[in-house]
């Protein structure tokens, strides 16, 4: 799905009353135009009706309380229903099951989510619901040819994988879609007395782990059988994420359990129709993308104009807490895609679009990171292209630039070059990369040639301790990532001979338990991750350590015996977690 559906035109300013005309367009209904009055509405839908698939008339009314109503009004298909038989999506790859419980995974659902999507948004059914509603399961299974088409194309795929037999493969897999439905047929019957709606999902739980005995991960699938009994009623993909998130209302959901509801919305969020719901009325592309970002960052505030459904702020906020790691990376997917795709950014002129992709970038690099890792790396090189002419190598090359031209410093174009180095774009583009990364890493300016001086001690160790970590796992040829790596590591060990840190920091003047505790601190993995500059760290440490009576000294100064072995305690976990013993 792309987001180009978001976009057009609205209704009349201020007024609480519109018609949609909305068009059947690659298996789904999207908004053609708003007018103002019913007649108006339908007949502009006669009009269009036959260059389209089909057409329908929705009245939108906003309540005085800024909840959206709507009452589809008149529907008529070009021929017969319009509708084209369902059938299995298209994929490249699909990862490989060897135990029936590894079909309820992230990436299995998301395969399946994929190979069935015409299915699942025709009947409004998430993947989670196929695989732990016994009942669900049963009627895709025999519905036509669908689920033998896909089963035999994800095994052709994995045969190439595993050099199994493709036969020998099909029947694997059918094997473990009938353990799972007679699984899921006697998970059913155990959790029939789970009410979570009426009692509350904490109750719920404790039905579901009685039933498991005391196995946490069985009590797990049995909680999922149980809310997937009932969701199957929500009629409504986004409606599905509303009744999740209400059942975290009461604020006692018990964070090992979290993880279940978190897989139920990705597999929610994965429909192609509950984006374009959730972020509702946006003018252009580069809005909805920002916005997007919003929903992952935790940070969704609705704005009137957009009209969008209140439980898009309640999944914000729920992911904004870490909860949601499954749901995070299904909408970072969705981001990256259509960041990397064709259309227009906005219906400005080409420079304030580059402006808007630049303003783009810049979020993603926020805080110092590279949200969406190798794989937003990617997308930003792939998207670029929309702004140039050429194709092929010579548009890679220079999307590549492009981008990098958008960046302001040079930690920012080294991450995002290693990033994209472990991509398949990088990989057709690996001798530009090497070049251009050993340009970055052998500049005249040393470590301020890569961050820039006036970015605070900590966070200028811990930007250089994460490229060196990245480097480590790029996609360059082992040599010059050794090569580069070990540059790095150079640079930050000479920054810290020539600025005296370690000398700064082992203050003479200061007691021994501070001076210790803070070269400590500073060779935390997350600062100091490079082994030349670690070590220059290390041997001060240990020179302390090797004094007589270093215990002693360390907790001079304290009183009781309570606070000196307290002290010492976190000293030596400090010392552990630093890799110094």
């Amino acid at each position: 799905m792309t987001l180009s559906s978001l976009f057009g035109g609205g209704g009349k300013a201020g007024s609480p009353l519109s018609f949609e005309v909305q068009i059947y367009k690659g298996e789904r209904w999207v908004t053609e135009t708003v007018c103002r009055s019913e007649e108006e509405a339908r007949a502009h839908g006669q009009r269009i009706l036959p260059n389209h698939e089909g057409i329908r008339v929705v009245r939108e009314y906003t309540r005085p309380d800024g909840a959206m109503v709507e009452t589809v009004l008149h529907t008529e298909m070009r021929q017969g229903n319009g509708k084209k038989p369902i059938a299995v999506g298209q994929i490249e790859e699909a990862p490989v099951c060897q135990r029936p419980e590894d079909y309820l995974g992230f990436e299995s659902r998301q395969t399946i989510t994929r190979l069935l999507r015409q299915y699942l948004e025709e009947k409004s059914l998430t993947a989670s619901e196929l695989l732990h509603n016994p009942g669900e399961m049963k009627r895709v299974m025999n519905f036509e040819a669908l689920v033998p088409s896909a089963v035999t194309r994800v095994a052709g795929i994995q045969s190439k994988t595993t050099g199994e037999d493709m036969k020998a493969r099909r029947n694997g897999i059918y094997d473990a879609l009938d353990l799972l439905r007679q699984k899921a047929d006697q998970a059913t019957l155990k959790t029939a007395a789970a009410k979570p709606k009426e009692a509350g999902f904490s109750a719920a739980m404790q039905v579901c782990e009685k039933a498991a005995a005391g196995n946490r991960s069985e009590a797990e699938y049995l909680a999922r059988v149980m809310l997937c009994r009932d969701l199957v009623n929500v009629r409504n993909v986004l409606g599905k994420v509303e009744w999740i998130l209400e059942l975290c209302g009461d604020g006692r959901i018990e964070p090992q359990h979290m993880a279940i509801l978190d897989s139920l919305i990705a597999d929610a969020l994965g429909s192609t129709t509950v984006m374009q719901d959730m972020l509702g009325r946006q003018p252009n592309l580069i809005t909805a993308l920002m916005r997007t970002i919003d929903i992952i960052e935790g940070k969704f505030e609705p704005h009137d104009r957009e009209q969008a459904p209140a439980v898009t702020g309640l999944l914000s906020k729920w992911i904004g807490t870490g909860s949601a790691p499954e749901s995070q990376k299904v909408l970072a997917d969705f981001l990256c895609r259509n960041i990397r795709g064709t259309q227009r950014l906005s219906n400005s002129d080409p420079e304030a679009q580059r402006d808007s992709y630049k303003a783009l970038v810049g979020r993603i690099l926020a805080d110092g990171g590279f949200f969406g890792g190798a794989a937003m790396a990617e997308a930003l090189t792939l998207g670029y292209l929309r702004f140039i002419e050429q194709g092929g190598g010579e548009g890679r090359r220079l999307s590549m630039d492009g981008v990098q031209a958008m960046m302001e410093a040079g930690h920012q174009r080294l991450r995002y070059l290693i990033l994209l180095s472990q991509t398949e774009t990088g990989a057709k583009e690996i001798q530009t990369l090497v070049g251009q990364i050993g340009v970055l890493v052998n500049n005249r300016g040393g470590l301020h040639g890569l961050v820039p001086q006036s970015v605070p001690l900590k966070p200028k160790m811990q930007i250089m301790a994460a490229l060196y970590t990245a480097m480590l796992s790029s996609g360059l040829p082992d040599a010059e990532k050794k090569a580069y790596a070990e540059r790095i590591d150079d640079l930050v060990a000479d920054y810290i001979t020539t600025t005296r840190i370690v000398e700064k920091l082992d203050d003479p003047t200061a007691t021994l338990r501070v001076r210790a505790s803070r070269l400590v601190q500073f060779a935390a993995a997350d600062v100091l991750s490079s082994p030349k500059a670690r070590r220059i760290v290390r041997d001060q440490v240990i020179g302390h350590l090797r004094q007589p009576n270093f215990d002693g000294k360390f907790v001079e100064g304290l009183n009781t015996p309570e606070e000196k072995a307290a002290a010492l305690k976190n000293f030596y976990e400090l010392l552990a977690r630093a890799q110094f013993m």
